[in-house]
């Protein structure tokens, strides 16, 4: 058997953190086995679903860099032999299985109105019984179901849940899950306006792209009875399923914008790494095998299985997420982060101020705050002005060191001019040549500002600084 299985998002904004899991799992599980990774655009909410927003759920997923093989065909990078794969261009493959189910009498029309549905929920409701539709328009004859239609009477097409409807599966994630037939009433397959609803339009695009695995959010897990039901109507094989835990907040509530960003793309913006984001929403609920934490893609690949995906709930920890871009951001090469960094900060010496600094950023946005005092210099108060006079006349005569062999031999020069040594030297003379009493080693921050004087006029170089304390 070969594997197909596929992400399919509703194009209602960028990609939630929680989908974007959900699709590392489903490309992860394809690539592991050689199989099929396709994208399926749920876009029959017309009210909230835009071409714009599936763009930018498509781009979210070639950020994090992951191909799929099959897919919208005017994506400009796919296709497929299954298409269309938007489920709005797909209406008369649900007409046709509507009629099948009509034809095989496990499918009616529903002429009740949605003012008639409500009344009957409060009663129910009233009485104590579960809100399941009352079966009114199951019971009519095929007379009044034509004189309905005579009359050009809406309906939509509801599904009769027969009495052997009990429901089981075992879910490659939670194990053997059941459903008793008393826990659903007769459903809506298709709405009045002739659109499909979720649960009908999921089955049928599943059968026809023949996905074999359904590897899926928990929250669906719920709709499995229904779609199992559908699949035995329409005799279809029903695929293998698996439904991937909630992420949740630092307060383990369901992950949402009141614990702060929650789209791939506000973490792009912000400043991370898709490597790091896909290494660490893979252990939202996923164990390496090894215990590590820090992994390649292809090790990933390598080693991924369903059988080591925790059905628990997992918690989306914004610390570690910047411990780990902070992990991918100091094992890279400032030429490798100087074009990534560019796009938020971007100046003629930036290729040696990230190689200076960025063992100290977590960030790509934070560089431009870690470079800051290369930019901006303010003389600070109360300098040592005998100390800075000796600074000045040793970078006079001498000039900045440019290397560490330099800066070691105009260290050793200040020990012997001065009589200071150890944090009394290198005290002030951060301070002096910085303007703070922190930051990068002195060995690596003075060479970068004499470069950086050279080839950008609105940094002042450690000569001219320190001449600024002593006016």
């Amino acid at each position: 058997m070969t594997v197909r299985v596929r992400f399919a998002p509703s194009p209602t904004g960028h990609l939630h953190v929680g989908g974007a899991r959900t699709a590392i799992f489903n490309w992860l599980f394809a690539r592991h086995n050689g199989g099929t990774f396709i994208i399926r655009v749920e876009d029959t909410d017309q009210a909230r679903s835009t071409r714009e927003s599936e763009d930018m759920v498509l781009e979210d997923l070639r950020w994090l860099d992951l191909a799929w093989d099959e897919g919208p065909s005017d994506a400009p990078d796919r296709g497929g032999p299954h298409a269309p794969y938007r489920q709005s261009e797909r209406i008369d493959v649900y007409s046709a299985a509507a009629q099948q189910l009509l034809a095989r009498n496990v499918a009616y029309r529903c002429f009740c109105t949605e003012e008639e549905l409500e009344a009957k929920r409060k009663k129910a409701e009233e009485d104590g019984r579960p809100p399941h539709y009352d079966l009114t328009c199951y019971r009519l004859s095929p007379q009044q179901v034509s004189a309905k239609l005579a009359m050009w009477t809406p309906f939509a097409l509801r599904f009769h849940v027969p009495d052997d409807g009990d429901v089981t599966i075992h879910d490659l994630i939670r194990g053997e899950v059941t459903w008793k037939r008393e826990s659903l009433g007769d459903f809506i397959l298709v709405r009045s306006d002739g659109l499909p609803t979720y649960n009908f339009s999921v089955v049928v695009d599943d059968h026809d792209m023949e996905i074999t695995h359904v590897i899926r959010a928990e929250e669906h897990l719920t709709n499995t009875h229904r779609q199992v039901l559908i699949y035995r109507a329409l005799q279809w094989e029903i695929p293998q399923f698996a439904h991937v835990s909630l992420i949740l907040g630092a307060d383990r509530s369901k992950l949402s914008k009141r614990h702060g960003a929650t789209s791939v793309s506000a973490y792009a913006e912000e400043g991370f790494l898709p490597e790091a984001m896909l290494n660490f929403l893979i252990l939202l609920g996923w164990s390496s095998p090894d215990g590590a934490e820090i992994f390649t893609r292809d090790f990933a690949v390598e080693h991924f299985s369903l059988g080591r995906v925790n059905a628990a709930a997992a918690v989306f920890d914004r610390t570690k997420l910047e411990w780990m871009n902070g992990q991918y951001i100091h094992a890279m090469t400032a030429s490798a982060l100087r074009p990534l960094v560019a796009k938020f900060f971007d100046v003629p010496w930036l290729e040696e101020g990230i190689e200076v600094v960025k063992t100290s950023v977590h960030l790509l946005t934070q560089f431009a705050g870690a470079l800051k005092f290369v930019l901006d210099y303010a003389a600070p108060e109360n300098v040592d002005r005998a100390f800075a006079e000796t600074l000045a006349n040793d970078l006079r005569t001498n000039g900045a060191p440019t290397d560490e062999t330099a800066f070691k031999a105009m260290v050793e020069r200040l020990k012997t001019s001065t009589g200071l040594k150890g944090k009394n030297l290198f005290m002030p003379l951060r301070l002096v040549i910085t303007g703070s009493d922190h930051g990068p080693e002195l060995v690596r921050a003075i060479p970068l500002l004499q470069h950086a004087s050279e080839s950008d006029a609105r940094v002042l170089s450690p000569l001219a600084r320190v001449e600024r304390c002593i006016r």
